[in-house]
């Protein structure tokens, strides 16, 4: 027993490590180092025959607390130590010569060794969990070391069922979430996802199983126990007894005794050979003393019946074990294939019952996969020859609105150009129209001033008048002076010499007379012409008053017509102003339109090129011929219609452009209908 314990502690040593080893030294510390301590206690009372072989027990401890070497090395060291204390504890065991002591002991190894199994199931489990999928190599150990722990369950439950028919070893198991577990690893196959729990939590419910088979293990061994102290004290009574009838009847009895015992030690011996063979898993051999009316032979009868029980499940678990090995190796091609993309690998030969619905399930899933590529593979045409249509429109479309974005920046400056006239034109209007209202008043002032002018000839007319009246008068008193001076010389002339002075005088105041008259003629001819001119002047002056009145009526008339040319130009100012307001806006809009049509054009391209890839990567897949259909290829893109824009013309009207043909493009029908409002 001591053995089993030092076995069993070895085991959860061995398991604690590993988790150690696993988590990078973060997990087990504690724990592993109060199993070491009961270890260690073990090993100093365990038998000098199997301590040899702990001698690199520290070695490896050291390792493993260093993280210096690995869990499949330091899993190995353990298994072989735990090996060598289970065959040392079985042969111990099975040595024993009482038939229900060896009973018991064959159901403890059996025990034991599918703990042991169970422990090493737990370690590969761990390591599955640990990354989330088990590979073939860890799902084939999980699967043997399952399959072998079942196996020695059942060996212990045949050979213990006899002595303790209460004692079911697997009812533990089956209430426990961890069958469940299992049968979710196996059911998940070969590479398939690991169920949704960590290693550690995989680890404590593996633990807990163990713990209690090393329970149900404490249990046997304390009924061994019993059995052996009942029958060493039945023994000793015998012994005493049989003493006593040996002392009374030695001599009698002697030869007899004798023979008994070698009858008894060569059936024992017999027996306890095919006990180990037993033991060893060899099933082909009958009992040496079957027939035997004794103990020996019921003995043997009961081997006999537990060894063809054991031969049965052994056969069972074979075939269940080829099965598996079949359902494993197909489910391996059939991935294989898989993961080459042929998603031609239904698997069609039929599956054991256990496994059929997996084999339904993966060609299910296969089946499935299938169609849903070849879905892909249509639809991956369908969006490449859909996006080659919206790369070409948008390459159109991108077009037509540089276009007309550049048509409508021509617009707006021509628009710019025709604001900046009819605002130079409105503040022409309105100087001209001041202007005018000056011309019109000076107009006026120039008629009041050519009334002054006539109002001022008539009196010059009158004064010529007046003039020539006074000239007359002078000429008259210049004929009167010019007759007194020549009155003057006839009476000088008269005086002779004494009036030759005063006939000088009178004959200059007569030249002086006659200069007078000719001057005062002069000025009369002079007169008589300012005269004529002056009526002329008047007549003049009159028609350029009546002339001046009608300038002054046309120039109000203009004044009024150029202030209402200076109100529409300056209304048409104003809505040339909204008008070029409103083109900036469309041109900004536009714009805007040509940037998102850049994107979209863009996009539409990049959606072609991942169309295009999406095409080449479905491709890459095998897909039966009964659900494929015609290869993929390329849809070509059916040809925009040639649709144009109109070569762009500066001189351009609005009443043009609102009678321009219309096109379907939205971007076209809103530009319209803008025009059309402006």
């Amino acid at each position: 027993m001591k053995l089993t314990n030092m076995a069993h502690l070895l085991q959860v040593e061995r398991g604690q490590s590993a988790g150690f080893l696993a988590s990078g030294g973060s997990n087990f510390r504690d724990d592993l180092i109060k199993t070491r301590l009961q270890v260690d206690s073990a090993i100093s009372e365990t038998a000098k025959s199997v301590q040899t072989q702990l001698n690199a027990l520290e070695n490896m401890r050291r390792d493993i607390d260093a993280l210096k070497t690995v869990a499949p090395k330091m899993g190995a060291y353990y298994t072989n130590i735990i090996a060598a204390l289970l065959d040392e504890a079985g042969n111990r065991m099975l040595g024993q010569e009482n038939p229900r002591i060896v009973r018991f002991a064959s159901g403890l190894v059996a025990l034991s060794a599918a703990k042991e199994a169970a422990g090493l199931q737990r370690a590969a489990g761990a390591a599955g969990f640990s990354s989330g999928q088990f590979d073939l190599p860890a799902y084939r150990n999980f699967s043997e070391k399952g399959a072998a722990e079942q196996r020695m369950l059942h060996v212990a439950q045949l050979a213990l069922s006899q002595h303790l028919p209460d004692l079911d070893i697997q009812k533990f198991l089956r209430e426990s979430p961890l069958q469940g577990l299992r049968q979710a690893v196996l059911a998940a196959g070969p590479g398939g996802n690991a169920p949704d729990l960590t290693s550690l939590e995989w680890f404590n419910l593996s633990t807990k199983w163990i713990s209690h088979l090393y329970e149900i293990e404490g249990s046997i061994a304390t009924k061994m126990t019993d059995i052996a102290s009942a029958e060493a004290r039945s023994a000793l009574f015998t012994f005493a007894l049989t003493g006593l009838i040996v002392l009374l009847a030695i001599a009698a009895c002697s030869g007899l005794g004798i023979r008994l015992i070698r009858i008894f030690d060569t059936q024992f011996g017999a027996l306890q050979q095919d006990l180990d063979r037993l033991s060893r898993k060899d099933f082909d051999f009958t009992p040496a003393f079957l027939d035997t009316q004794n103990e020996i032979g019921l003995l043997n009868q009961a081997m006999e019946k537990t060894r063809a029980e054991l031969q049965s499940a052994d056969a069972s678990l074979a075939a269940t074990e080829a099965d598996r090995t079949t359902v494993i190796k197909s489910l391996d091609q059939g991935l294989s294939r898989l993961a080459d993309r042929d998603l031609d690998c239904a698997i069609e030969d039929s599956f054991p019952v256990e496994y059929e619905d997996l084999r339904k399930s993966f060609n299910t899933t296969v089946t499935t996969l299938s169609d849903t590529l070849q879905q892909v593979i249509e639809t991956s045409g369908s969006i490449f020859g859909s996006s080659s249509e919206i790369s070409q429109a948008s390459d159109e479309l991108s077009r037509r609105t540089e276009s007309q974005a550049a048509t409508l920046e021509q617009t707006a400056a021509a628009l710019d150009e025709l604001t900046a006239s009819v605002k130079s034109a409105a503040k022409g209007a309105r100087s001209v129209e001041t202007i005018m209202e000056d011309a019109q008043q000076e107009a006026k002032d120039s008629g009041i001033v050519v009334q002054s002018a006539v109002s001022a000839m008539t009196e010059i007319e009158q004064s010529s008048s007046q003039i020539s009246q006074i000239i007359k008068v002078i000429d008259d008193i210049a004929f009167q002076t010019n007759l007194l001076a020549l009155n003057a010389g006839v009476e000088a002339a008269r005086a002779g010499e004494s009036g030759r002075g005063f006939a000088v005088v009178a004959s200059e105041v007569r030249a002086l007379a006659q200069r007078s008259s000719d001057a005062a003629e002069e000025i009369k001819a002079l007169i008589d012409n300012s005269a004529k001119q002056v009526a002329q002047g008047v007549a003049l002056v009159g028609e350029t008053g009546a002339a001046l009145d009608s300038i002054a009526g046309r120039i109000g008339h203009i004044s009024k017509l150029v202030t209402d040319i200076a109100v529409g130009a300056g209304e048409q100012s104003v809505g040339l102003a909204e008008i070029n307001t409103g083109v900036v806006e469309l041109d900004q809009v536009t714009q805007e339109n040509a940037a998102m049509v850049e994107q979209s054009t863009a996009a539409g391209h990049l959606l072609k090129s991942d169309a295009s890839k999406l095409s080449e990567t479905v491709a890459q897949f095998k897909i039966s011929a009964s659900r494929s259909s015609a290869p993929l290829r390329s849809v070509p893109s059916t040809p925009a219609p040639n649709d144009s824009p109109a070569p762009v013309d500066t001189n351009w009207q609005t009443d043009e452009i609102a009678a321009a043909p219309t096109r379907r493009s939205m971007t076209d029908n809103t530009a319209r209908d803008l025009w059309q409002d402006f």
